[in-house]
């Protein structure tokens, strides 16, 4: 497998992992070390977080209703200003465990994207985040989404900066406990993973352009890619959330994380 088509690969993956509760880093992270040809990437996160920017504006096009209502209430403008102010407010507050992690674990972190057994072991722990999800949820919307929930969800989101730990996943089953419908659930979940991913590329952008080892070609293109497909499976992840089924990917987990220890 030559590199490019192992980016293209990567990308792919990138874009059905990142909404399904899968975990895309982990993934990324044991192709990268496992296919042959991964050698000749970063070892570091910097080919992660470049493909995480496409899927990024997966969810910019998805969301995109709530996104400007949101950008309208801080602004003043639009039917609600002081409730969007409020969530504007809560998705802040939301990113702080992440972006104190990331911040403060920043060279423990990256070490983790260097090996498959953290990886493996961590997809093992997604898997059972995934089966407790069975019959959780409640009545609340996103609108009343209060400062504590997103506090919580925010340190579920924090865990996730670890390859195998599922974003989407740790998220709305988070909020799911907490008695959050799944629409509302997988609505913070996703705008949350906006300043998320943004901050992780802001952090990792200038550092690859300067890099030893470069991104590879094409990898605008694979970011593309990545988009395209994201797009496909968040509208798939909904779908399967609302028919409570995100336990069904807790198997899948399981045998991802047995099998790439033992392989590695």
């Amino acid at each position: 497998m030559t590199p490019f088509v192992l980016l293209l690969f990567l990308a792919v993956l990138q874009g059905l992992t990142e909404y399904l509760p899968v975990s895309s880093s982990g993934h990324l992270v044991l192709a990268r070390l496992l296919l042959p040809g991964g050698s000749e990437f970063p070892e570091d996160a910097t080919l992660e977080v470049v493909l995480h920017l496409g899927t990024l504006a997966a969810v910019f096009l998805f969301y995109r209703k709530e996104i400007w209502a949101l950008i309208q209430g801080v602004l003043g403008g639009g039917n609600s200003p002081p409730v969007q102010r409020k969530l504007a407010f809560y998705l802040l507050l939301g990113s702080l465990p992440a972006a104190i992690v990331g911040l403060t674990l920043k060279d423990s972190i990256e070490a983790t994207f260097g090996t498959t057994q953290v990886s493996s072991l961590c997809l093992l722990v997604t898997g059972l985040i995934l089966w407790v999800s069975k019959n959780r949820g409640g009545s609340r919307g996103l609108l009343e989404l209060g400062a504590s929930a997103a506090i919580l969800i925010g340190l579920a989101q924090s865990f996730a900066i670890l390859p195998g730990i599922s974003r989407s996943g740790s998220t709305i089953v988070a909020a799911l406990f907490l008695g959050y419908r799944i629409e509302a659930a997988a609505a913070f979940s996703f705008l949350l993973s906006i300043p998320a991913i943004l901050g992780a590329a802001i952090l990792k952008l200038p550092q690859a352009l300067e890099a030893s080892v470069p991104l590879p070609a094409g990898i605008w293109l694979a970011t593309g890619l990545a988009f395209l497909v994201g797009y496909f499976a968040l509208g798939l992840l909904l779908r399967m959330a609302q028919a409570n089924r995100l336990f069904w990917f807790a198997p899948y987990c399981w045998a991802a994380g047995l099998v790439s220890f033992f392989l590695s």
